[in-house]
């Protein structure tokens, strides 16, 4: 291991530094009109990112059946756990257009990538989503987004290099958004390192549905850490699309509860999604470790319905673990970084940074 990840008490540090490796790799790349390729940069991000963040790699056909790549998930002290299942994206220039290809197909496949994903999530019982390799400030200089966060223009935020966005948004806005479904999906991605970051407290989230337990609304409405905050965080663009959708959620019927899960009693809510989003969300968050996380954690091959429908396993133990830095902050002057290869010559005739 490097020295550079040596350091990282928590998984906001390590995080960071695996973001970090990734958006140097992949701007060098792409300004040497190379391509760069989701594997390639899931496998920097752990590799650096370890052995704080604990990953096993599957060698599993399973993308062109379920549409996912790792299932993802982050363990807190107390064994409360947060897990979604994830396909891998690169935020792509052709042209002037930017775009993520949610609605891609496999030949002789009518569904998409997107809602296979979705129903690939099932499977384990917890929330689908995307991590999106999106590059540093200066691959996204001409992304055209007229929205800010805060004073700070979209395209210019600090760590969204390596973010994270709920399937639901991504079906969303390839619903609102057709050809712009990329850009409206990458504003309202929240950075990996984020997530479960030790800066500030997280704002309350006021849901439509009336009539929630009590230990549900007290989840929404106060600050919460680990696990729970990244299960609040991933929620929370989902939560304010369905605010802005024009259907009706008074009290009503309950989710079918799932097994483990920390809120047993979930409105049935779809609003204007493909699942009730509320209990597809939450679903993930789990009051004990799943058997098949535990087997990373202990150093055993989980079992085979899980090998075979995954391409591995990311666990990130002590989730609520104080940080002694915050290097995000800091800036990324000075850095120690792994030595990563070169960025190959270019081997397409198309301008950097644009998609094959």
């Amino acid at each position: 291991m490097s020295q550079f990840n040596c350091h990282a008490t928590s998984p906001y540090e390590a995080l960071w530094q695996g973001r970090t490796a990734v958006d140097r790799l992949m701007t060098g790349m792409l300004d040497a009109g190379g391509m760069f390729l989701e594997v390639a940069a899931t496998q920097i991000l752990l590799s650096t990112a370890s052995p704080r963040i604990r990953f096993v790699e599957f060698t599993a056909d399973h993308e062109k059946e379920n549409g996912a790549d790792w299932l993802w998930c982050w363990v807190d002290r107390d064994g409360t756990c947060f897990a979604f299942l994830v396909q891998a994206k690169i935020l792509k220039v052709h042209g002037k257009r930017w775009s993520i290809d949610f609605t891609y197909k496999t030949r002789g496949d009518d569904r998409t990538q997107l809602s296979k994903l979705i129903r690939a999530s099932n499977r384990f019982h917890v929330p689908a989503a995307y991590v999106l390799y999106c590059g540093d400030s200066h691959y996204r200089s001409t992304l055209n987004c007229d929205r800010t966060h805060g004073d700070v223009a979209c395209k210019e935020r600090d760590r969204v290099g390596v973010s994270t966005v709920s399937a639901l948004v991504a079906e969303a806005a390839v619903g609102l958004g057709g050809t712009s479904a990329g850009v409206m999906a990458f504003h309202d991605a929240i950075p990996v390192e984020d997530v479960a970051g030790p800066d500030g407290l997280d704002a309350p989230i006021v849901p439509l549905a009336r009539g929630l337990d009590e230990d549900l609304e007290r989840f929404l409405r106060q600050p919460q850490r680990g696990s729970r905050r990244v299960a609040k965080e991933l929620l929370r663009p989902v939560q304010r699309i369905r605010n802005g959708q024009f259907a009706g959620a008074a009290v009503m019927e309950r989710a079918a509860p799932v097994a483990g899960a920390l809120f047993g009693n979930v409105p049935n809510d779809f609003g204007h999604f493909s699942v009730p989003y509320l209990a597809h969300m939450l679903r993930g968050l789990r009051a004990e470790v799943p058997d098949y996380v535990r087997d990373v954690l202990e150093g055993r091959t989980p079992r085979a319905w899980v090998t075979d429908h995954l391409g591995g396993i990311v666990v990130i133990p002590d989730a609520d673990a104080p940080t002694t830095a915050s290097p995000a902050l800091a800036g990324d002057a000075g850095l120690l970084l792994p030595d990563l290869p070169e960025a190959p010559q270019p081997p397409h005739d198309h301008r950097p940074g644009e998609a094959a």
